[in-house]
């Protein structure tokens, strides 16, 4: 069915948008449901992570914390824009400890009232307490893939359309409760001047992680090496050294699925080292990745003495290798240089597939910074369903900081100074 949109109340300048009847969306809560002639339309302007077969594994395979929600945006019943939305239910006890980090910048005052205030938006599922988070993008990939649009529609427009579907799927989920909070994520600086429309609806903007890119300028990996500094290629040639003990094996499906006990364990453990965990996948849903992606999705394993002690994940993308996720065995991390090794193989997997782009997502950006990667920002918005949390939650939100680290240069004369755009 189709929602025709109406005027935002608590937009300031409302009367820049175009007329309610001029804009159209449909809600949907499976991607089975959607005209997929209609959303493909639109997805092949946007990200692959927006297209329907991953949609489907990822979906299918989703976590038990997890339910989503697809919108399709039409102007005068031509699809324009797309939309794609998670609901995730975290636990209170992984929340709490969020807000209980030491952080002298916020007032005690600020942060007792937002851990008294948000408790009340805590709802009960399966005996434990769970905060409801509604996310617009994808929490398991870093970077723009939360909507899309044809290049002949105002993106201003779009996130004005965006406000009424948000509302929407508020409604809607009050059946399982309440969401307490809206994050849309994640914009890079060339894209902030539009997503920046957001806050015309009282969201928050702040700063995650920036994705790590390995912008790829050689023909070899050999090459790759000589283009380093004395000292970073020195490093990075003990390393590979070290590397030569392990074996690697690209599985097949079958392969995932009969090693998935073991595959679970070090995807856990790498899991469990984050602070602030969205959701936890199972083997399974690598299994059926590559049961759908085939080639376009790959599952590296790494032995040591007939062991499996690790694992990397990519996606081959149009113009980039996308490393995905990773398990390690961290008793024997740091003897073999077992996540090293991975990031040098996969510049190695970017450079044999002639791609300029490898894309290493967030987290350990220093680390990576090691093998060439450089820091694109990530802009992000937040949203409290609650009128006074939401005002009094922006001066918590701007005294988070992102986690400091020193950008390494590898190359000759190159010095990644500051955060690039």
């Amino acid at each position: 069915m189709l929602i025709f949109c109406n005027k935002i109340s608590n937009k300031k300048n409302s009367a820049l948008r175009k007329k309610p009847t001029d804009f159209a969306f449909e809600i949907h809560d499976s991607i089975a449901t959607i005209n997929p002639e209609h959303w493909n339309a639109v997805a092949n302007y946007g990200s692959p992570f927006l297209k329907i077969p991953y949609l489907n594994v990822l979906e299918n395979e989703h976590p038990e914390n997890m339910r989503f929600h697809y919108a399709l945006i039409y102007d005068n019943k031509k699809p324009v824009a797309i939309s794609y939305f998670q609901v995730i239910d975290f636990a209170s006890e992984g929340f709490e400890s969020f807000i209980d980090q030491e952080n002298t910048e916020v007032s005690c005052a600020i942060t007792s009232y937002l851990k008294r205030h948000l408790t009340n938006h805590f709802i009960r599922s399966a005996g434990k307490l769970n905060m409801r988070l509604l996310i617009c993008g994808n929490a398991f990939v870093s970077g723009e893939h939360g909507f899309a649009c044809s290049p002949e529609i105002n993106k201003i427009e779009v996130f004005d359309v965006l406000a009424d579907i948000i509302y929407e799927i508020g409604k809607a989920e009050e059946l399982n409760g309440k969401i307490a909070a809206i994050l849309v994520k994640d914009f890079y600086t060339s894209t902030k001047n539009v997503s920046d429309e957001l806050k015309e609806f009282k969201y928050h903007d702040f700063l995650g992680e920036p994705n790590m890119i390995v912008n790829i300028n050689w023909k070899t990996f050999d090459e790759y090496l000589n283009a380093m500094s004395k000292k970073y290629r020195n490093r990075a040639k003990n390393i590979v050294k070290k590397g030569t003990e392990l074996q690697r094996k690209s599985f097949s499906a079958s392969d995932i699925k009969d090693n998935a006990e073991q595959i679970q364990l070090l995807y856990n453990n790498v899991l469990h080292k984050a602070t602030f965990r969205m959701a936890s996948l199972s083997a399974n849903y690598f299994v059926e990745m590559k049961n759908v992606m085939q080639n376009k999705f790959n599952f590296i394993a790494y032995y040591n003495n007939e062991e499996l002690i690790g694992f990397r994940t990519s996606f081959l993308l149009e113009g980039s290798i996308e490393a995905h996720f990773i398990g390690i065995n961290y008793q024997v991390n740091k003897e073999l240089e077992l996540y090293q090794n991975m990031l040098y193989d996969y510049v190695r997997e970017t450079i044999d597939n002639n791609l300029p782009q490898l894309i290493l997502g967030r987290t350990a950006s220093e680390i990576k910074s090691t093998v060439g990667a450089e820091a694109y920002q990530l802009t992000c918005y937040i949203r409290h369903r609650n009128p006074l949390s939401n005002h009094l939650i922006k001066p918590f939100i701007d005294s988070i900081k992102t986690i400091d680290w020193i950008p390494r240069s590898p190359f000759k004369e190159i010095s990644l100074e500051g955060i690039q755009g």
